[in-house]
């Protein structure tokens, strides 16, 4: 059932995405695409992708210490899962590819990938309100400026909580796995202590900085990505505004359950962003589109070199997530 959910969300994004566009000039978009703004479209993407590595590093050591725990491989190997397979699969697989290294356990490395979501969730309501005021002419859209900081400063409230008064919150959590399904408690059980555990050790102001500041990192590549594309299609924009609402505006359509590798939410997302400044709709549908092809070949071609030099495969890990291992 979860699976015909995401399919029917892609469906219904495929159908909204092409809504009023002109194939042929969609055809000629692409004909006329300047090919060498695609090599930092791709730069971007790998960028992207290896201060994300890092930052879960940093996470992942105050469970830990690291040495051989290969955590670039891990997200390039989950970044792949969630392109090629159902339900974000590679959200589970990162943290397996991680704990098959025998230095952090399989929950707590579950735990730190929610931590990176919570990260991640915060800059984009950051960078939201950011992008509200750069978008130009729309004062429907400044005006919810106020409630959407304060939505963000409730996040930020709720994490300084959980940090500061972690074992209140897991006598909490502990009270509530008590009254559900065994097996619904044994697993909220586990993923609040771990990510309690993990976000106590962020509560250090040096590594609470870095992971802020890498985090920060993460998406201004993202954004200098959909800059790129749009230079690409020769897209006339403020760039700056253009690449920050469409980082945003994307990373929210494709956390919306759909097929695998975010078919037709990814291109939906950006032609809502690039409506906002008035691009027409076939070319945002090829800036979309184009986006899309790119980071799906740097991010499968990262995960297929990570699973080669762990000597992996997808369905190795799936059916046996020890496989290899000592």
């Amino acid at each position: 059932m979860q699976i015909a959910f995401s399919v029917a969300v892609s469906a219904a994004a495929v159908w909204y995405s092409v809504q009023g566009v002109n194939f042929s000039q969609f055809l000629e978009d692409f004909a006329n695409a300047r090919l060498p703004w695609l090599l930092p479209m791709a730069m971007a993407a790998v960028a992207a992708m290896v201060l994300r590595a890092w930052r879960w590093r940093v996470i992942l050591q105050t469970l830990a210490p690291l040495q051989n725990t290969p955590v670039l491989h891990a997200t390039n190997i989950g970044f792949m899962g969630n392109m090629v397979l159902p339900l974000r699969f590679g959200e589970v697989l990162k943290p397996l590819v991680v704990a098959r290294a025998g230095e952090v356990n399989g929950p707590a490395a579950l735990a730190s990938v929610a931590v990176e979501r919570i990260c991640d969730l915060l800059m984009l309501g950051i960078l939201a309100v950011v992008s509200l005021g750069l978008v130009p002419g729309n004062d429907l859209l400044r005006d919810q400026l106020p409630a959407l900081a304060g939505v963000v400063g409730l996040l930020v409230v709720a994490l300084v909580v959980c940090v500061r008064f972690s074992e209140p919150v897991q006598h909490v959590s502990d009270w509530v796995s008590d009254k559900l399904p065994s097996l619904l408690g044994n697993a909220l059980r586990d993923a609040s202590r771990g990510g309690l555990r993990v976000l106590s050790g962020l509560s250090e102001l040096r590594s609470l900085l870095l992971v802020g500041a890498i985090t920060a990192a993460v998406w201004l590549a993202a954004a200098s990505g959909f800059v790129a594309g749009a230079l690409a299609l020769s897209i006339e924009a403020p760039y700056f505004a253009l690449g920050i609402v469409t980082a945003v505006i994307v990373a929210v359509a494709v956390s919306v359950p759909s097929a695998p590798g975010f078919i037709g939410v990814f291109w939906a997302g950006s032609e809502i962003a690039l409506g906002l400044f008035g691009v027409d709709r076939s070319l945002a549908f090829s800036f979309g589109v184009l986006n899309w092809l790119v980071q799906m070949v740097v991010i499968c071609a990262l995960g297929t070199w990570s699973l080669g030099s762990l000597q992996l495969s997808l369905r190795t890990l799936w059916r046996d997530p020890q496989a290899g291992t000592d």
